[in-house]
């Protein structure tokens, strides 16, 4: 069934700036000190919206294709409030803001309900740094009461060809946004956008150079939920369209990532962590097949601890690529390089393993395991969808010079 091709009524944001930036009248009041819910609440809170968001999947991939009951569950949770630091009211933690490595398991935990609920989030943690990194502090306050609030964030970056279309231009008070963007995971849910955009006057019109935050219910904004995949198939990621949309210039930023800690590495991470979910998913779904249907043997059992075994490697290599970031985020521009290449190597591994654990589970259900009524292959179809996001021939490429001569790879999107 393809997805509709209508622009979706949105519901009303939880909250909303206007083109000046200042909050609208219905934005949430939060207390700003620090949050008394802990991290582990946070994991729970997870797993229970996972896991409805699991329960009507099929329902819903058969059907109007969207999850915004579900969405709203999530943004009265806390759990977008991670990308909020401690000191403007984010949940605290042993080591002060909620770690990366932390915001990865979130969505590793929410991955192993819905893969598609866990993509729609990945954004939101990616482009909340850029609100608090320092350089509007004049409105981090703002920004962290509506994130606490529940306003979820989500991506405008995508284009067709090699050049930037989408357009800011401006004067000395405001600016002004035009063009389009594709594959926008999360945008119909989304309270704010993130877009990049190319400013009149720069010189490299293939990169973009500024990254602008807009009310998704802005006059000129325009969501388009087309998305029609094998996989993944809840998660919005249709067009953006933006027709002279207003934007305060306190809410532009200079798209440098090179000054914000291991910014490739932390957003590569996450979708690590979304595949490792699936794969952990499908993997206990299909023992669980396994043993109401008493499927036994020997060579049952061979393929069973061998697919555990490859669900522990991909969860410890995780694990092990969540350090490094927690660490660049602490040590500062000379770990950068590390965690770009324990990333990137996590990445490729994960992606290898994880798509043949969701292919291999069938061995271990025979015909059971393809009944309409199991769904297993939601999994692995999520999977081959999310994994090709990029393509991991790339990723060893890079990894496999960077190694040869010893040096990190360059930092960007990717890395």
């Amino acid at each position: 069934m393809s997805a509709p091709t209508a622009t979706r009524a949105l519901r009303p944001a939880a909250s909303a700036i206007g083109a000046s930036g200042t909050a609208s009248t219905h934005s949430a009041a939060v207390a700003l000190s620090p949050s008394a819910t802990p991290f582990d609440a946070l994991v729970r809170e997870a797993a229970r919206i996972g896991e409805r968001a699991r329960s009507v999947a099929g329902e819903r991939e058969a059907g109007d294709r969207e999850l915004f009951a579900e969405v709203d569950e999530l943004k009265a949770s806390g759990i977008l409030g991670a990308a909020v630091p401690a000191r403007l009211g984010g949940p605290a933690t042993a080591a002060g803001d909620v770690t990366p490595s932390q915001r990865a398991e979130l969505l590793r935990v929410l991955a192993y309900g819905n893969g598609s609920l866990a993509q729609i989030v990945q954004p939101h943690f990616v482009f909340a740094r850029w609100l608090f990194s320092g350089r509007r502090p004049d409105s981090e306050r703002a920004w962290a009461e509506r994130i606490l609030g529940g306003a979820l964030l989500s991506n405008a970056q995508a284009e067709r060809g090699p050049h930037v279309a989408v357009t800011l231009a401006d004067d000395a008070k405001s600016a002004r946004l035009d063009g389009v963007k594709y594959f926008c995971t999360g945008s119909p849910y989304a309270d704010h956008l993130a877009v990049s955009a190319f400013h009149h006057g720069a010189s490299d019109e293939t990169l973009p150079d500024v990254v602008a935050f807009v009310d998704a219910l802005a006059p000129g904004v325009r969501l388009v939920d087309e998305w029609d995949a094998l996989g993944q198939r809840l998660t919005g990621s249709g067009r953006v369209e933006l027709d002279a949309v207003s934007v305060g210039a306190e809410n532009v930023f200079a798209f440098d990532i090179d000054s914000l800690p291991a910014y490739g590495a932390f957003a590569q991470l996450l979708h690590a962590a979304i595949d490792v979910g699936l794969a952990e998913a499908a993997l206990d779904e299909a023992l669980d097949l396994a043993r109401a249907a008493g499927i036994g043997g020997e060579l049952t059992e061979h393929l069973a601890g061998e697919l555990a075994a490859r669900a522990f490697t991909a969860g410890a290599v995780l694990e092990s690529a969540g350090r490094a970031v927690d660490q660049a985020f602490d040590a500062g521009v000379d770990a950068y390089g590390r965690a770009a290449l324990a990333v990137g190597a996590a990445k490729a591994t994960t992606g290898e393993l994880t798509v043949d654990i969701a292919s291999r589970v069938f061995e271990l259900t025979g015909t059971r395991g393809i009944a309409p009524s199991v769904e297993l292959d939601r999994r692995w179809r999520d999977l081959r969808t999310h994994t090709l996001h990029e393509r991991r021939r790339d990723k060893l490429r890079i990894l496999g010079r960077s190694f040869l001569d010893a040096a990190p790879p360059a930092t960007g999107t990717q890395f």
